[in-house]
């Protein structure tokens, strides 16, 4: 029965990772690290947040595939711009957290998550057309780096950062959005999976390399196909308005358990 209990958890778990990611373009990490924690036996902060980064390549490559294969444009080169700088924060990122203690990451990913998500609120569209994009580099390497840094120190794999930031500057509209930022989160989550992979094993479980629980992979990426498949469709659904609600309520209720769990 406990068997049963572990692989339907990790499979649910999946799904609402999927969900995220292909809805929201959050990569899912924001429920796969504190999941981790609260029912994976002997689970440390810094192996749940480098096995979230390490599932989030293949969630976010399947995901990105999904979102912008009906569409004739694909930003390639904006996306590659942006990864540019996310591989560079998420490394550093995920590098410089592994150095500090396992309340301290909490501590950190807490703070991130209640700033983006009341910034989340206050989300303005503004389109910038697609000859004027190409002239912002500079800010799109720049948006990268920042999108990284988080992503890799938090083990969220950075869309909730991108994706504020992205429209905020008018690099990317609300309908791409998403499928952009599963496009960089491939990039982002593999530098910030390597920084994970150098590190000194903390957790007991079997298939563990450095802070990489290689045996909750499967259970979980399967789980985020299930999830993946309505996901997309929601993310046409939401306006920006209702972008707006949904993402800034969803980031600040895991915020808010968290907060309750670390300092109750």
């Amino acid at each position: 029965m406990g068997l049963l209990v572990y692989v339907a958890g990790m499979l649910l778990l999946g799904i609402g990772v999927g969900l995220f990611s292909a809805a929201l373009g959050l990569g899912g990490g924001l429920l796969m690290v504190p999941a981790f924690i609260a029912f994976v036996p002997h689970m440390d902060e810094h192996t749940a947040k480098g096995t979230s980064l390490f599932i989030i390549i293949f969630v976010s490559l399947v995901n990105a595939w999904r979102l912008n294969k009906d569409h004739v444009y694909v930003p390639w080169r904006l996306a590659t711009v942006l990864g540019a700088g996310s591989i560079v924060g998420s490394y550093l990122g995920a590098w410089i957290t592994t150095q500090m203690s396992g309340r301290a990451v909490i501590v950190v990913f807490i703070v991130f998550v209640v700033i983006v998500g009341i910034r989340t609120l206050f989300l303005q569209e503004s389109i910038v057309p697609e000859a004027r994009v190409h002239r912002h580099s500079i800010l799109a390497v720049l948006i990268g780096l920042a999108a990284g840094a988080a992503g890799g120190a938090t083990g969220t794999g950075g869309g909730a950062v991108l994706i504020p930031l992205a429209l905020a500057a008018g690099i990317v509209s609300n309908a791409r959005a998403v499928g952009l930022s599963n496009m960089v989160m491939v990039a982002t989550s593999i530098a910030g999976s390597v920084a994970h992979f150098q590190a000194a094993p903390l957790f007991p479980g079997r298939w563990t390399v450095g802070h990489v629980a290689l045996s909750l992979a499967p259970l979980v990426f399967v789980g985020a196909q299930l999830g993946s498949i309505p996901g997309v469709r929601i993310n046409a659904l939401l306006s920006l308005p209702r972008r707006r609600v949904v993402m800034a309520a969803v980031l600040l209720l895991i915020a808010g358990r968290l907060t309750y769990r670390v300092f109750a």
